[in-house]
């Protein structure tokens, strides 16, 4: 059974029980009332044939007790009197009610005693009656009342509230299945927008969102979720598009150095031949360091999402990367400590950026230049001296593959700053890049609040010294 006529039978059959336990309390309701007006019928009839009796001799009445009695005659009643002994019944009106014991024995009461009465159910002569016995002077009387019409009513009341129940049954299932179809329209317009993307591998069937509850909340996740899908194959386009043509160039020059020498080998000269070897090996260099830095760039926000970060102190991470770069450079690094303090990061994303920073502005700064480090307790920077960044390129720098018109003849794959944005995206922070002031640029990145654990610096939004 499907979720609609599942809510559809919830719904109907909610509905019906309420309609059928409103028809019965109705029912009850009403019978109780019905015979609460035959009863109180019954007991004002008795009341008044009493206050005549007490004046009547019943044994041998009289011509005025006759008229008396006459005048309490009335079709709407049936009246009879039990005398004492129980073995004579006077039949005032209406058919002859058969005794029972218990009639008898409110008849035989003794006089003085408290006045009693009993309200029982008979037929008489095939005919419903309510029946009250209640104890007189002279014995009991007993006065009864078809409940015919009372019968006649109750049943055709049942029949009309059975025929509102069951069309009112109905219309339930009806609005009920208007509710289901309205309610799981939207979740079968995302079960067609999941069909498609699963048939057309399309992340552009987003869902109208029309409602601000859960099932509009479904929706606004589900959209969501097919941004990020659109965003990451857009991106994993943008690399495979951006990574074929940076390993162009390298390929070209491989191939046009290989085709030389397998033609040429015996006509160059040694020398020349060891220059070609040279820039083939250049060129292979090239080609393993720009396929790390794409595999690095690649997993990099992937696998910063399944670290545990762990507290540690920025000006730690980038002593060793200070140090490490210094023995591999020659260049004198130097650190200028501004703030201490602890964050959470993850160390080999950190050293990964950092490295990243310094190495840049290694190879950007004149020879023999000092390479200034700042560190902040959520902040660091990297000071060079070279050609600086020009203003409109200060954000683009952070692109995958971005390399301007003055670094293009580098050595360099245009990964290494996208890794650093990653990393400060990764802890919650940003890059950045800006002129320095005589010359060069600052490059650096921040660690955002959520992720500082010990502020070493209340004035930590001061301008970095160059």
């Amino acid at each position: 059974m499907s979720l609609r006529w599942r809510l559809t039978a919830v719904i109907g059959g909610t509905v019906a029980l309420m309609i059928a336990g409103a028809s019965l309390l109705a029912f009850l309701s009403a019978g109780r009332e019905l015979n609460r007006q035959v009863d109180e019928f019954l007991l004002s009839r008795a009341r008044e044939a009493e206050e005549t009796f007490r004046t009547l001799d019943l044994g041998s009445p009289s011509i005025d007790d006759a008229f008396q009695v006459g005048a309490l005659t009335r079709p709407d009643a049936s009246m009879q009197v039990v005398q004492r002994s129980g073995g004579r019944v006077v039949v005032v009106s209406g058919p002859v009610i058969e005794l029972r014991d218990s009639d008898v024995d409110i008849a035989q009461r003794r006089v003085g005693e408290d006045r009693v009465f009993d309200l029982s159910n008979r037929t008489v002569n095939d005919t419903n009656y309510r029946i009250l016995t209640s104890s007189i002077d002279s014995g009991a009387l007993m006065v009864g009342r078809s409940v015919a019409e009372v019968d006649q009513t109750l049943t055709g009341l049942r029949g009309w509230l059975i025929a509102i129940s069951v069309f009112g049954s109905l219309a339930a299932a009806f609005v009920g299945w208007l509710v289901a179809d309205r309610v799981l329209r939207p979740v079968s317009r995302l079960a067609e927008a999941t069909r498609q993307v699963s048939e057309t591998r399309r992340f552009d069937a987003d869902l109208r969102v029309d409602t601000s509850d859960e099932l509009g909340a479904l929706a606004t996740s589900f959209n969501s979720m097919l941004s990020t899908l659109r965003a990451s194959r857009e991106q994993q386009q943008r690399l495979v598009r951006d990574a074929s043509h940076e390993l162009r160039t390298p390929l070209t020059s491989l191939r046009t150095n290989v085709d030389l020498l397998r033609r040429r080998w015996d006509q160059l000269p040694s020398a020349e031949r060891m220059h070609v070897m040279e820039d083939m090996d250049g060129e292979i260099r090239e080609l393993t360091d720009l396929t790390s830095e794409l595999v690095e760039s690649a997993t990099e926000s992937e696998t910063l999402a399944h670290r545990d970060f762990e507290p540690l102190r920025l000006i730690d991470v980038a002593r060793r990367v200070a140090e490490r770069t210094g023995r591999r450079s020659g260049r004198e690094v130097a650190i200028d400590e501004q703030a201490a303090g602890e964050i959470r990061g993850d160390h080999r994303g950190l050293e990964r950026a950092i490295g990243n920073l310094m190495g840049n502005a290694v190879k950007f700064s004149p020879e023999g230049s000092e390479i200034e480090v700042i560190v902040r307790a959520n902040e660091i920077s990297v000071c060079d001296r070279g050609p600086g960044i020009p203003a409109a390129e200060q954000d683009r720098v952070f692109d995958r593959f971005y390399r301007s018109d003055t670094t293009r003849t580098l050595q360099g794959s245009g990964l290494g700053l996208a890794i650093v944005a990653d990393v400060a995206a990764a802890h919650g922070g940003h890059a950045y890049a800006r002129p320095r002031t005589g010359g060069g640029a600052v490059v650096g990145f921040t660690i955002g609040a959520d992720f500082l654990l010990v502020s070493g610096d209340p004035d930590g939004e001061e301008e970095l010294s160059p």
